[in-house]
């Protein structure tokens, strides 16, 4: 048996006055016995170096094992699994409608991206088994390779990049849930920051015999992912006992100042007629009815005006002015008498009636959204106040004596007596607050539909990768977004307006026609 060219290159590679080659000689099988198996190992240790580098490895095993060298972990990646598991199970459930009905929600694509061919008429047979044939191809080993190659090569760019900043955030949220970033925008508050993103998960479509280019791949439809800083959070002052006549001040950090829904609780039957007023605002809330006791009148943030969730907008008016003032003006906010810049006092104008003091005004009027209050940063000052009774007497000649308006009461007919050391009321707020050193990434709602029941939802899994880019003390949470529009929340918005309030939360777009909404919340 004839040397291999392995061990002819080997036998070269010696003087020849040895003369190596020689056939027959000893020497030259000793080498053909050696050399056998390094082709076998060359091609071994061809592949172990490939392994060893995220362009070149060929296993999912040795990528992981790449991305643990920057602190990556399987769980980092669990989406794309998940994503992938769910399209093999449509793949495995075809030629079902329902089936196809998925790929809108798991895909980004319309409801039958692959229709029948010209020459095959309305059958579905062929284009389901092509659609078949274009997900088996999305769900093979080497397409998940590529795309966890591609997903660990993203999140380390990230960290080369720069944490902690918005651009690494948005980048971050979209590489875990297989999306490509096209183009950042920033609204003009720099609180919201909208990414549109591509779906990286596309299946190719084969077209008709004939036709340039012979395949197409499907583009899906175009994702929101927005990041809002400093997002709002539910803030409370649960009502607390006032008297008739009480001023009080709030206290309350945040970022600025804000609306804020005004909460009056009835005590007995002595909350007849409240009226909340912010002294250092001249703006004032008022209701001409009565609070039972164990209910709750609430002027809210949003204009709207109810009594135990009732609405009671009809019997109730804000007004504006410089009231209350004070001749020796003892605060830096008080309102004077005589000209003083901006803190003059003046008459209070009411709406939506204009003679809402008036002895003559009619309620209930036509129903209308008031005013809301705000609440400075800082300290703040209010007083609350309900109708209060002052008795006037019959005069032995000539006229009746009328009682006279006093300092905090000037309305007798279906008044309370004057209430004393007694509690008139409770007064308490509720307002939204920006939360400091935190943030909230808002991911397209379609992921939703991927979450299992016992399982981590999809939005917990970004918010546990997004860890590891946020800055240290900021905590990020990871919301669901829904534009579709809901009773209490939605709202009509401008075509052209670039707030994100309308697009990607509280939206416009209406809900089919045969879905079940959510209650108001």
């Amino acid at each position: 048996m004839s040397p291999t060219a392995r061990s002819l290159g080997i036998l070269d590679r010696f003087p020849r006055h040895l003369q190596a080659d020689d056939p027959g000689k000893v020497f030259t099988a000793v080498v053909d016995a050696l050399s056998a198996e390094l082709d076998v190992k060359s091609s071994q240790l061809g592949r172990t170096r490939r392994a060893h580098a995220l362009g070149d490895a060929e296993e999912a095993t040795d990528l992981f094992l790449l991305a643990a060298l920057h602190g990556l972990r399987d769980d980092d990646f669990s989406v794309l699994q998940i994503r992938l598991a769910r399209l093999r199970a449509v793949r495995a459930a075809l030629p079902s409608e329902n089936a196809v009905d998925q790929l809108p929600s798991l895909l980004g694509l319309p409801v039958d991206p692959f229709p029948p061919f010209p020459a095959e008429g309305a059958g579905t047979d062929q284009a389901r088994a092509r659609l078949a044939a274009a997900l088996g191809a999305l769900v093979s080993y080497r397409s998940e390779v590529e795309l966890l190659r591609r997903s660990i090569a993203e999140a380390v760019a990230l960290h080369r990049d720069g944490n902690g900043t918005v651009r690494a955030l948005l980048g971050a949220g979209a590489g875990a849930l297989l999306l490509e970033v096209a183009s950042v925008a920033h609204s003009d508050d720099r609180y919201w920051h909208i990414a549109r993103c591509r779906d990286l998960l596309r299946l190719v479509r084969p077209e008709p015999p004939g036709t340039v280019p012979a395949q197409t791949m499907l583009q899906p439809a175009e994702d929101t992912l927005a990041l809002e800083e400093n997002p709002f959070q539910p803030k409370e002052i649960d009502p607390i006992e006032r008297r008739h006549g009480d001023i009080f001040r709030v206290l309350r950090s945040g970022l600025e100042p804000v609306v804020v829904t005004i909460r009056v609780a009835g005590v007995d039957d002595a909350t007849f007629g409240p009226m909340v007023v912010n002294l250092d605002t001249g703006f004032g809330v008022a209701f001409a009815g009565s609070v039972p006791e164990g209910e709750e009148l609430r002027f809210e943030s949003d204009g709207r005006v109810t009594l135990s969730g009732a609405n009671v907008a009809r019997n109730a008016y804000a007004f504006r002015g410089g009231v209350l003032a004070d001749a020796d003006a003892s605060h830096a906010n008080d309102f004077v008498f005589g000209p003083a810049e901006d803190r003059e006092a003046g008459y209070a104008v009411t709406e939506p009636i204009a003679d809402a003091f008036e002895p003559t005004a009619i309620f209930p009027h036509a129903e209308g959204l008031l005013e809301a209050a705000e609440m400075s940063l800082g300290e703040s000052r209010w007083a609350f106040f309900v109708r209060a009774a002052h008795y006037g007497r019959e005069a032995a000649s000539e006229a009746d004596e009328l009682s006279e308006p006093i300092f905090s009461a000037g309305v007798f007919d279906e008044s309370v007596f004057e209430p004393g050391t007694e509690a008139a009321g409770a007064v308490g707020f509720a307002w939204q607050e920006r939360e400091p050193f935190a943030a909230t990434l808002w991911v397209p709602q379609r992921f939703s539909s991927l979450d299992a029941e016992g399982e981590t939802p999809v939005r917990e899994r970004v918010r546990l990768f997004l860890d590891r880019y946020r800055a240290a003390g900021v905590h990020v949470y990871v919301k669901y977004a829904d534009d579709r529009w809901s009773l209490g929340s939605g709202l009509l918005r401008d075509p052209e307006s670039t707030d994100p309030r309308g697009r990607v939360v509280v939206g416009t777009r209406l809900w089919p026609s045969d879905t079940e909404q959510p209650p108001p919340s």
